[in-house]
């Protein structure tokens, strides 16, 4: 069996982690802050039954975005669009400190 036989595994290999490291990359650039709370609007409304033009995003310390949503809800947006952590109504917790890093006075 020819050498060059032997490195198509590895070549094959280089050649799927590049097309998902390109496809990782592509939607990294075009992930905006809009797309974000629209993603998570529609998650919103799926999971309370309640509009989507109830959601706002604000900017997060320890994440990306922190999309409010209705009365009490949280989505906790990381910077590639996963979510981090939510909050429902009623749910305990220090929310204040999470979303901005500070602790609540």
């Amino acid at each position: 069996m020819p050498r060059w036989v032997w490195f198509l595994p590895v070549g094959g290999l280089v050649l799927l982690s590049a097309i998902i490291g390109f496809r990782l990359g592509w939607l990294d650039v075009h992930l905006d802050e809009s797309t974000a709370i629209e993603a998570y609007a529609k998650r919103y409304m799926r999971d309370s039954g309640s509009p989507v033009a109830d959601c706002t995003g604000i900017p997060g310390q320890e994440v990306w975005l922190v999309v409010h949503c209705g009365a009490g809800w949280e989505y906790h947006v990381n910077r590639f669009g996963g979510l981090k952590h939510v909050f429902r109504p009623g749910e305990h917790g220090d929310r204040l400190q999470r979303s901005t890093g500070r602790p609540r006075t």
